[in-house]
């Protein structure tokens, strides 16, 4: 398994992009991956949001 690095956005944050109702999940999945997430249901949600769109940016001219 590769291991991502910590300044991508994370792939997984693209499977329930349209249904941000689970932030502890998203919560998880990031920790999961060494990734740091913001406590807080709304942090979470608005950070969610930014990995989202930071992977439509970086990937948009692929």
């Amino acid at each position: 398994m590769t291991r991502q690095n910590h300044g991508d956005p994370l792939l997984s944050s693209l499977l329930a992009a349209s249904d941000t109702q689970h932030p502890a999940l998203y919560r998880e999945v990031a920790a999961r991956l060494g990734h740091q997430v913001p406590a807080g249901a709304n942090e979470t949600r608005a950070h969610w949001q930014t990995e989202v769109l930071r992977l439509h940016q970086q990937f948009r001219h692929r």
